[in-house]
Parts: C-alpha cells; sequence; structure tokens
C-alpha cells in the first residue's frame, strides 16, 4: 500500500506502509541527548527494529546525528513520531 493514489487508481510516489523508517535527530554531542530522545521516542509507542542505533559527530565534535529505524504502519504514525523529536529539547535538525 502507498501513501496515496493517482485519480486513475496508480500509486502515487512517495513513501510505503507499513514499512521500516530511519528517524534522524541532531543535537549536542552528549549521552544525555541520545538516551533522552530513546526515551522519549518509546515512551511515544515507537516499534524499535533490531538495527542497530547510530549515531555521528559532527566534524567539529559539537553535535552529533542519532539514528533510530522504527516499524510504522501509517503515515499519521510517522508524523507522530517526527512530532516527538520536534518538541524534544536539544534537537537542533531532524531529518
Amino acid at each position: 500500500m502507498t501513501s496515496g493514489s493517482g485519480p486513475d487508481g496508480e500509486s502515487a510516489p512517495g513513501l510505503v506502509f507499513p514499512s521500516n523508517h530511519v528517524l534522524i535527530a541532531m543535537g549536542p554531542a552528549d549521552d544525555g541527548f541520545r538516551t533522552g530522545l530513546l526515551a522519549a521516542l518509546e515512551q511515544a509507542g515507537a516499534r524499535r527494529t533490531e538495527a542497530a542505533i547510530d549515531h555521528r559527530y559532527s566534524r567539529t565534535g559539537r553535535y552529533q546525528s542519532v539514528h533510530v529505524e522504527v516499524y510504522v504502519e501509517s503515515r499519521e504514525e510517522l508524523e507522530a513520531l517526527y512530532a516527538v523529536i520536534k518538541a524534544h529539547p536539544g534537537v537542533v535538525y531532524r531529518l
């Protein structure tokens, strides 16, 4: 199933649900940011996959990006998880 259909019933390009998606948030380069973000996503009902949580530091070491793969069943569920990321203190950017 796709995120939408065209007028002739063909699938429109875009995200496919249900599926796995990687959520990426950037924030301070400390363990507290990473653990707090993961806790907030878990509390919101995020269903993490078995993929390892990845984090990468910026060139200067001031920031880190946290990559979390989750299973989502709908666009609404994905948008709700992005809202959790947006509301999390310390998040300076999200993808």
